[in-house]
């Protein structure tokens, strides 16, 4: 049917190194391996078959033991001697079992199986079909990682090219701001500088997702106190809207080796969070334990939505479908926490209100 055709096609496939100096030998594991659908190379000799691997990647290796020149032992060795084929499995055809000796010359040699002739050709094609199959998820994970590096590198640079325009805006918006102008003009002024705060806040965040593609988000911990950080934000958040009162209270030894910069980054998200969905006073406890320090910020309004808290902390997912911002703020708020070995969580509830609560490891 031509419907079949066109899926055969465009499915993925491997090659397969058949190497066998008899060439009645390769046409049978070319027949043998054909319900497959996979590309069989053939090689007439362990020299053909170093040239071949040094071509192009293989799945596997179906090389006969015995073979004039070079047998198959020799062409093993010669094999993983390429940096290409030096992790490509390997299955041996041989007339004999192979003895303790035999089996003791293959050890380091990698993944290595062996099947005594006459083949069986259901074993071969279930051990060959095995090979391929971690092969393509192989290939399809390395093609998946090399999209995501390119796809975090194209995130990078556009945060870093946003940076001087916005911060052309925020220049002028603050000379506006200081100018000795009517209350309508400094109203917007002031708009437009909140505006730049919260592309700034955007800005960051998509720097930290970018690098939190490429793992751990790096840290430079230093001796600090929370206590001096939290009110160091509230007090800057809160002479950007005085409308809203930030309650915060602090206890307990809050002393500790944290990344200030990366920390003041994760709470600012949560606080502004908080000003931005929620209603009425945000609440801010920093508290010192033996082994950890916790901060909670609460506020009231409408809780998050029952089905968005499983993935909250996900990249790109908002508390409501239809909110500001990329949606990347919360879940920079756990790669900073896990990078420091801590978490973060939530709990929202009509009645409580809404919590996050950010754990984080003393360290000394």
């Amino acid at each position: 049917m031509p419907g079949t055709d066109v899926a055969e096609s465009a499915s993925p496939t491997a090659a397969i190194l058949a190497v066998d100096d008899v060439p009645a030998n390769l046409l049978a594991l070319s027949a043998i391996l054909e319900p497959l659908n996979q590309r069989v190379v053939a090689a007439s000799s362990g020299a053909q078959a170093l040239e071949l691997a040094a071509r192009e990647p293989f799945a596997v290796f179906l090389v006969d033991v015995m073979m004039p020149d070079m047998d198959g032992f020799n062409t093993l060795r010669r094999l993983r001697e390429n940096p290409r084929a030096a992790h490509t499995p390997v299955i041996l055809l041989t007339g004999y079992e192979l003895d303790a000796p035999a089996m003791e010359g293959l050890q380091g040699m990698g993944l290595v199986d062996y099947i005594v002739k006459p083949i069986a050709p259901q074993l071969l094609r279930s051990k060959v079909s095995a090979l391929v199959t971690l092969y393509l998820r192989g290939e399809e994970l390395r093609a998946r990682d090399e999209a995501l590096a390119a796809k975090d590198r194209d995130i990078a640079i556009l945060a870093h090219d946003l940076q001087n325009p916005l911060s052309a805006i925020a220049i002028s918006a603050n000379r506006l701001i200081r100018a000795n102008l009517d209350s309508r003009t400094h109203e917007t002024a002031e708009r437009i500088s909140r505006g730049v705060a919260r592309m700034s806040d955007m800005i960051r965040n998509l720097t930290a997702y970018a690098r939190a593609g490429r793992g751990p988000i790096p840290l430079s911990p230093a001796a600090m106190d929370l206590g001096d950080l939290c009110r160091e934000l509230v007090t800057e958040l809160q002479e950007g809207d005085s409308a809203r009162r930030i309650d915060l209270a602090c206890a307990g030894d809050l002393g500790g080796a944290w990344d200030r910069t990366r920390l003041y980054q994760a709470l600012a998200n949560l606080l502004r969070n908080a000003l931005r969905y929620g209603s009425g006073d945000v609440v801010v406890r920093v508290a010192g334990k033996a082994a950890e320090a916790e901060i909670a910020v609460h506020n009231g309004g409408t809780p998050i939505p029952l089905d968005r808290l499983p993935v909250i902390f996900n990249p790109f997912e908002r508390g409501a479908d239809d909110g500001p911002g990329l949606g990347l703020g919360l879940y920079v708020v756990r790669a900073i926490a896990s990078a420091h070995g801590g978490d973060v969580s939530v709990t929202s509830s009509a009645e409580q209100g809404t919590t996050f609560t950010l754990r984080l490891p003393r360290r000394r």
